[in-house]
């Protein structure tokens, strides 16, 4: 049986396709085999403890040949670094009014007051917000978004913190707040094992709820590498299956 000449056509572009797509699968697996590709990922401090962990660890398993560089600081140097082109991807707190950037929200968590298991310094489980003008607060140096997004709410109902301690080191604000040297505010994934292990208890702040929102954010799509493309699908991924809002994310999270 001999083909038409419109057969043949649509045999020759059928192969054409089958070809491109055989090519395509392939340099999808040099991808993660590529013992050479670098993805410079930059985060906050915050995203680091949280966040980070999950992400390495699931596309590390699907693409163990690509080399992570995790850059670490505050959101607005992170960002900085960003526009400078020293990495390709930043997760940092979202904001898409930032034209000089394209930004990929991921998901939304709640900053919580925390102190001494049996502080002198807020010896009680609930206080109300103006009791915030007189107790100790420690807290993240100038360029953190969980500091910004802290004093501007507080500012709003009429609170000047009494702030005792800055430190851009979550490990040394923790060591200080568990020494009842001051209260603090973290995302409360931060403190998950502090509060567990009876170190640290939770304060309710009566009618403050204050949450950060975080998200990915690149300069162009175009420019991004194939490791930073597969990045952000795997981040989506996550999104949708709303791994990122779940109260213990980056503990206990198998890849997508």
């Amino acid at each position: 049986m001999r083909l038409t000449d419109a057969g043949s056509k649509v045999h020759e572009r059928v192969r054409s396709i089958f070809e491109q797509l055989e090519n395509l699968e392939a340099f999808i697996m040099n991808i993660g085999e590529n013992k050479d590709g670098i993805l410079r990922l930059g985060c906050s401090e915050t995203a680091n403890i949280y966040v980070i962990p999950m992400l390495i660890k699931a596309f590390k398993s699907i693409y163990p040949g690509i080399k992570l560089v995790v850059d670490r600081g505050p959101s607005k140097d992170m960002l900085e670094r960003l526009l400078n082109n020293k990495n390709e991807l930043v997760i940092a707190q979202y904001d898409p009014n930032d034209k000089r950037m394209k930004m990929r929200y991921m998901g939304r968590k709640d900053i919580v007051l925390v102190a001494a298991k049996n502080s002198r310094l807020s010896p009680k489980d609930i206080i109300s917000a103006h009791e915030l003008n007189e107790i100790p607060l420690i807290v993240p140096t100038n360029g953190s978004a969980s500091r910004e997004i802290i004093i501007s709410r507080l500012k709003e109902v009429g609170v000047t913190p009494k702030i005792v301690m800055e430190s851009s080191s979550i490990p040394f604000i923790k060591d200080f707040t568990c020494a009842d040297e001051g209260v603090t505010f973290f995302c409360r994934d931060v403190v998950l094992k502090e509060l567990a292990a009876g170190l640290l208890k939770e304060v309710r702040v009566l009618d403050f709820t204050p949450t950060i929102e975080y998200g990915v954010a690149y300069l162009k799509r175009s420019n991004l590498s194939q490791a930073a493309l597969t990045f952000l699908r795997m981040i989506k991924e996550f999104v949708e299956k709303g791994e990122f809002e779940k109260s213990d994310a980056g503990l206990n999270v198998k890849s997508p």
